[in-house]
């Protein structure tokens, strides 16, 4: 008995960095987890609205990078890009205005063009 207490003490005081960084993120994960869940759908609306500004660049360089062989494609590409935001945020399908989304993710697409546009002519000018 007393025996088996010793190992069990020499393994905490072997692995007590690890444990206790596994306890550490379990928390981290479980405080993250509930404060989403508790959060309203508007508030999830707003945090994906905010995750699609900041990766709207990538998604449509991506749309472009893809279809770059076809010259008249803009709308093709508008779809796509649009489409993989529905896929990527399902909470955005709540929303009960969905032309006024639509029309606020193609001002975004628009802004990211004109970025993609000063990049690609910098590129260029270098």
């Amino acid at each position: 008995m007393l025996n088996g207490i010793k190992h069990f003490l020499e393994f905490v005081s072997d692995n007590w960095t690890t444990m206790f960084i596994i306890i550490a993120l379990i928390t981290v994960a479980y405080v993250r987890i509930n404060a989403f869940l508790k959060q309203s759908d508007d508030q999830k609306i707003a945090a994906a609205k905010a995750q699609i500004k900041e990766s709207m660049l990538k998604l449509v360089g991506d749309a472009e990078a893809d279809y770059q062989t076809w010259k008249m494609a803009g709308s093709l590409k508008r779809s796509m890009v649009i489409q993989r935001i529905f896929a990527d945020y399902p909470v955005l399908s709540k929303i009960i205005d969905q032309d006024a989304l639509v029309s606020w993710i193609d001002e975004q697409i628009d802004n990211a063009l004109k970025e993609l546009r000063k990049i690609i002519a910098n590129n260029k000018a270098e």
